[in-house]
């Protein structure tokens, strides 16, 4: 039986009969020997290394990415009964995979689109084993340099892809290419999730099976075997469509012909020289492209720093134009000032002039002013010695008052006298 040969001597089987493999990789791994031929094919039971160990130590850590992993796996296959359930035995395992390679490999940590591989894992292996497996398509396959940071590899595969399109169908490239839709518009999803986030599953397994057998670059195939198919389609269609269907009914075709799906893939040519040579002009443009963006930053970070001194010399020149005008308006408010002071000081000069004139004068009289001085003097002296005369006067003249007051009354004692002496 081929499949226990290729259970118990694998890299032999793969080795001497290339074409039977092929051949029964277009019928399709057995869905029960599925997960066990995906370790093997993987080596992820390898002696050297323990890995379902090692995932169970690192479920007991926590990892940073825990929040945004729970928050992604309600959108994980959310149709199928495994993972449906919500905090369900299919969403825990697969939180707790995700979770452990996020802690495994921290350079990568978290990145959308894994769940979606792990999914399908989990759909033919325990959780340990499921992680083992995902470690070695992560490492050995090179997979993880899509879920880097810089996604380097994902956008080597789209640059490939594109180029293979206009080689392999001119005629599709030149249309989506006029209808402005780029390949990491519905391809980058693709080779992200090896089409698992919108494939079927029976075909996304096909193309695990065949990816573990041969190496990711094979996503290539599949996706252009997808577009020879629908070419036809794909002519008649313009922008919304053609994202529309790219993204979401592209996989009809192959609904009922999952051996189908693999075997075109395997009539597209595509050498591994050819690829190679595409590498290596992606990272040629990408190496220039970026020496470009490097420049291109320096020149905003410059331009960036020339609009900071503009407007800070622009604020600074504002500050001036109020100062000046201030100032002008002090300048006017001063000269006006200094205009009403030179009348002022005018007024005070003639005041001044007129003083002096005056105090000219008063100096002129000074000798008559002596003279008048003296005069008063001796008229005061003369009027003192009349007052005092005047004093002595009216003094005699109370002392005769006085005596005539008592003459006056003597004579009329007399005159009575007299009267009552006629009487008599």
């Amino acid at each position: 039986d081929f499949w226990l040969s290729m259970v118990n001597s694998t890299d032999t089987v793969m080795r001497l009969q290339p074409d039977v493999v092929k051949q029964k990789l277009v019928q399709g791994i057995p869905p029960v020997l599925r997960g066990n031929m995906w370790q093997i094919l993987s080596r992820s039971r390898s002696q050297n290394v323990d890995l379902e160990s090692e995932y169970k130590e690192l479920l007991k850590r926590i990892s940073p990415h825990e929040k945004a992993i729970r928050r992604d796996l309600a959108r994980t296959f959310p149709s199928h009964e495994f993972f449906r359930e919500r905090d369900g035995k299919g969403q825990e395992a697969l939180f707790n995979v995700v979770k452990a390679y996020s802690l495994f490999d921290p350079e990568v940590g978290y990145c959308q689109g894994l769940p979606f591989v792990v999914g399908c894992l989990l759909l033919h292996l325990p959780s340990d084993m499921a992680f083992g497996v995902l470690v070695k398509l992560m490492s050995h396959y090179g997979l993880r340099n899509q879920f880097m940071p810089q996604m380097e590899l994902l956008h080597e595969r789209l640059y490939q892809f594109d180029h293979l399109l206009q080689q392999k169908l001119p005629q599709v490239s030149k249309h989506l290419e006029s209808q402005g839709v780029q390949p990491s518009m519905y391809a980058s999803q693709w080779f992200l999730t090896l089409f698992a986030s919108r494939g079927p599953f029976h075909l996304v397994f096909r193309v695990l099976d065949v990816v573990l057998a041969e190496g990711t670059h094979v996503v290539l195939r599949f996706a252009l075997a997808l577009m020879f198919r629908n070419q036809h389609t794909l002519l008649g269609l313009e922008f919304d469509d053609l994202v529309e269907f790219l993204n979401n009914s592209v996989y009809d075709t192959y609904k009922d012909d999952p051996a189908g799906f693999v075997n075109d893939q395997y009539k597209m040519d595509i050498s591994t020289k050819l690829l190679v040579r595409l590498a290596k002009q992606y990272a040629t443009e990408a190496a220039r492209e970026a020496k470009t963006q490097s420049q291109e930053e320096h020149l905003r970070k410059v331009n960036t720093e020339l609009s900071g001194h503009v407007r800070r010399l622009e604020k600074a020149y504002h500050v001036l134009e109020k100062e000046h005008k201030e100032v002008t308006e002090q300048v006017i408010d001063a000269k006006m000032t200094v205009a009403q002071l030179e009348g002022e000081s005018q007024q005070l000069r003639w005041e001044l002039s007129q003083a002096r004139a005056e105090l000219d004068q008063l100096r002129k009289q000074i000798p008559h002013i002596e003279q008048l001085q003296r005069q008063n003097s001796h008229l005061t002296f003369h009027n003192t010695h009349l007052e005092s005369q005047v004093t002595d006067m009216e003094a005699i003249l109370v002392s005769l008052k006085v005596k005539y007051a008592e003459s006056e009354s003597n004579y009329e004692m007399i005159r009575q006298k007299l009267h009552r002496a006629g009487a008599l």
